[in-house]
């Protein structure tokens, strides 16, 4: 057969042929595509290059999702039954720190006395007015951030006479960690009013009150309550005067001189030799407060800025400084911070 005759034949069934084991999809797809020449494979797709679209689309949906603004967590059925949690406006104290030991330690053993009280219903607040140990008359506040307006609590101190509220008036126990907290919650000031006793306690004596009643304008000058509540203490069967030790019961009182800050008597010639024996300092002999003669007290005085009443009150207006901590001889800072603590 010519050559020419077989290359023709060759066309012919190169053309017209077709595999019969292809799928229809395949067909259909070679049909369509765009004829190349030569016999080369059609090239497959690059893996890497998929792998780098993939990430390309997946940090773009990263993107767009940290552009959202997040959704507000909504509280579920369950929390709007929740009552929120009441926060301390202050650090809580486990333990009460040596600070307020060192005040404490001073309001055992100095004489502090409660004047005045207001309370406004069954609010949690409380508002005490305090004779302080110069005599000078503070003002204490227990509410959710207890204050007092003398010296050292301006200093942002925990005071002694704040102190003095808490351990004496209110009796809250020295075994429990409210005490010296710098912030209460609503739970802790309602125990403390509820457990409080109603009687009063540390109450200065009528004539001191009646001294800060005037200074404050709460009763005139001329009105002296003091006379009228002031009563004297009749001494019993057991009762001995406490110069000579022999008996008061049945002496008369005109032959008894009568304390009026706490109401005792001791015979007249026992005062005289205790007086001569005093001089200036003269006190009662049983409360040791400064000794007054009957219309020399009540009235008021101002020092450092504070009503004063260390007259009435029959006690000295000089600081007592032997409990304050000093950290030397040659440290003056320290002892300074208590300088006008009263």
């Amino acid at each position: 057969m010519p050559p020419g005759r077989k290359r023709k034949v060759e066309q012919v069934d190169t053309e017209g042929y077709e595999d019969p084991g292809c799928s229809r999809q395949q067909h259909e797809c070679s049909t369509h595509s765009t004829p190349k020449t030569g016999s080369a494979s059609v090239p497959k797709p690059d893996a890497s290059s998929s792998k780098r679209k993939g990430k390309r689309k997946a940090s773009t949906i990263q993107e767009s999702e940290a552009e959202k603004p997040r959704n507000k967590r909504v509280r579920k059925n369950n929390d709007l039954d929740t009552p929120v949690q009441e926060k301390r406006a202050a650090m809580f104290k486990r333990a009460c720190p040596k600070n307020i030991s060192e005040r404490v330690a001073r309001v055992r053993k100095q004489r502090f006395f409660m004047i005045d009280r207001k309370r406004e219903g069954k609010e949690l607040r409380e508002e005490f007015s305090v004779l302080g140990s110069t005599g000078n008359v503070y003002t204490v506040v227990i509410d959710k951030l207890p204050g007092c307006d003398c010296p050292d609590a301006r200093k942002g101190n925990h005071c002694k006479h704040i102190l003095f509220i808490f351990l004496k008036v209110l009796q809250v126990p020295e075994s429990s960690n409210i005490w010296y907290q710098k912030a209460l919650l609503t739970s802790e000031l309602g125990e403390i009013f509820q457990n409080a006793p109603t009687a009063p306690n540390a109450m200065a004596d009528p004539r001191v009150r009646d001294a800060f009643a005037r200074a404050t304008g709460k009763m005139p000058d001329t009105q002296d309550l003091s006379s009228q509540s002031t009563k004297k203490r009749i001494p019993g069967e057991d009762d001995d005067c406490p110069i000579c030790y022999e008996g008061l019961f049945g002496v008369s009182e005109g032959d008894l001189t009568w304390c009026e800050t706490c109401g005792n008597s001791i015979h007249n010639p026992c005062f005289q030799q205790w007086a001569r024996t005093k001089g200036s300092d003269l006190t009662c002999v049983f409360c040791r407060a400064k000794w007054s003669t009957p219309g020399s007290s009540g009235k008021s005085t101002l020092k450092e800025g504070y009503i004063n009443l260390s007259n009435a009150a029959g006690i000295s207006n000089v600081r007592d400084t032997s409990t304050y901590y000093r950290r030397g001889r040659g440290y003056q800072g320290h002892y300074q911070d208590y300088e006008f603590d009263d």
